[in-house]
């Protein structure tokens, strides 16, 4: 192809040539940018399959223990309920007469006992008091709930299926039908869970009480519904302790009202602008700025982005690194420490940059990096907002498969068992016999809070 078109290009007068050869050097420009745009796309893409390839070779692993190695199986039950002999009498394959089994071989296997509905009818007694001279009633039974149709157990596992597992009520009606043979409405279950978190209220008063006097708590917000409603979903969490609330407003007063105005610990948040308005210690999310920094960075493929993106990656891997060491290390070593890293996020914050990105993570570097290495001088303080997604990440699972809440009330019932399903769940505890027990004892007429240990590990 190349040598027919020398030879008619060798075939055309001077002038054509001439003019030719005028069209090509004024195309040149334009032709050099798009080969510079051509490879800068090139190099961009190289660099996305090579992350790819290496999250491919890091992820992708083999399933099993490695060569050598002893396998992974089923531990054995720690006990056996029922054992059946298999025996025979005459060989499967001639029919021969067979003696006594010289040998046994046990296979082990674990089943689930099918669900039936148990109905227990509760008769108390009432009695003619000489003394009073009136009538008196026999007590309830210790799993009674005084006029409830549906048992603990059925209360437990609704709350177990709808805000551990997210079914949604049709769901969990068609469970309890299919499982046990139980015959119960949407609507049922939905008003047993709205009772059950107003014979709570009590306790999630004091949860609200411990999460005020916790030294640390992440703050995160979601997006969420009351009948088609826009509405903003708040988790307030601890190491041991999540308080959730939903709310119209996405300000300032809802962390306002929910810590108090003597809250003296620290808040763990991202970078929303409501947070900054709280007037306590705070520590901002590194993970949110480093991971912003990463996406920018597929968009941003110039020097200047990729050095400053080096330069504080590196300053959040020396806070990181110090954190971890300040145990081995003198006070006044951390401290001198820290205070040159508050050094470097200035220097960094302060540089001049032409990428309108750099421009604005260095205005909330400046706005923030007193808040960026709160976590240096307080130990239990973590630098990232993590915990409060994780924590939040079960009512986006409600979410998706729901339509969230239908009414105020429902709002209410979500967040009061949810907060103590989470509370739960944190501190090890089995979810459905103690909230079970307690709901009992307060229906039963005992208003005293057992739910919390005193005084509340937070």
């Amino acid at each position: 192809m190349l040598l027919s078109l020398r030879k008619e290009v060798c075939k055309l007068p001077k002038a054509e040539l001439v003019k030719l050869v005028i069209r090509l050097d004024q195309k040149e420009p334009s032709l050099r940018q798009e080969i510079r745009e051509f490879l800068q796309q090139f190099r961009s893409a190289q660099t996305v399959f090579h992350r790819f390839s290496s999250w491919v070779r890091r992820r992708c692993k083999r399933p099993g223990q490695k060569p050598g190695h002893p396998g992974q199986t089923r531990p054995k039950p720690d006990h056996i309920d029922r054992v059946v002999e298999q025996r025979l009498t005459h060989c499967t394959r001639c029919h021969s007469a067979l003696g006594e089994s010289v040998e046994i071989t046990e296979h082990i296997q674990e089943d689930l006992i099918p669900a039936r509905v148990e109905v227990t009818c509760f008769r108390h007694h009432r009695y003619w008091c000489p003394g009073c001279r009136r009538l008196v009633s026999a007590p309830t039974a210790p799993d009674e709930i005084p006029d409830s149709y549906l048992g603990p157990a059925v209360l437990t596992h609704t709350l177990l299926f709808k805000y551990v597992h997210a079914l949604p009520f049709n769901k969990i009606r068609m469970a309890f039908q299919q499982m046990g043979g139980l015959t119960v409405t949407e609507g049922g279950l939905s008003q047993a869970l709205q009772r059950m978190a107003r014979w709570l209220k009590i306790e999630t008063g004091e949860l609200l009480q411990a999460i005020r006097t916790t030294p640390a708590v992440h703050i995160d917000e979601t997006g969420w519904k009351i009948t088609g409603q826009g509405h903003w979903l708040w988790a307030f969490v601890t190491e041991k302790l999540a308080y959730y609330r939903i709310d119209p407003s996405r300000g300032s007063t809802v962390p306002k009202g929910v810590l108090g105005p003597t809250y003296e610990g620290t808040v763990i948040s991202d970078f929303y602008s409501a947070y900054n308005l709280l007037k306590v210690r705070q520590q901002k999310c590194w993970a949110h700025l480093i991971r912003e920094l990463r996406e920018e960075a597929k968009q941003d493929i110039s020097e200047e982005y990729r050095l400053a993106h080096r330069g504080l990656r590196r300053i959040f891997l020396d806070a990181r690194r110090l954190a971890r060491s300040r145990i081995d290390l003198p006070v006044v070593t951390v401290f001198r420490r820290s205070r040159l890293l508050s050094e470097r996020l200035l220097q960094w914050g302060a540089a001049p940059y032409h990428s309108r990105t750099l421009r604005r993570l260095s205005e909330r570097i400046l706005k923030h990096h007193h808040q960026l290495l709160t976590f240096l001088e307080q130990p239990h303080v973590p630098m990232d907002n993590n915990h409060a997604e994780r924590m939040i990440r079960p009512h986006v699972i409600i979410r998706n498969r729901s339509y969230q809440c239908r009414s105020p009330t429902g709002a209410l019932t979500h967040t009061d068992l949810m907060s103590w399903v989470q509370t739960l769940a944190l501190q090890g505890r089995a979810i459905g016999p103690v909230l079970g027990a307690a709901y009992v004892r307060h229906r039963q007429g005992d208003p005293t809070p057992i739910l919390l240990p005193a005084p509340a590990v937070a």
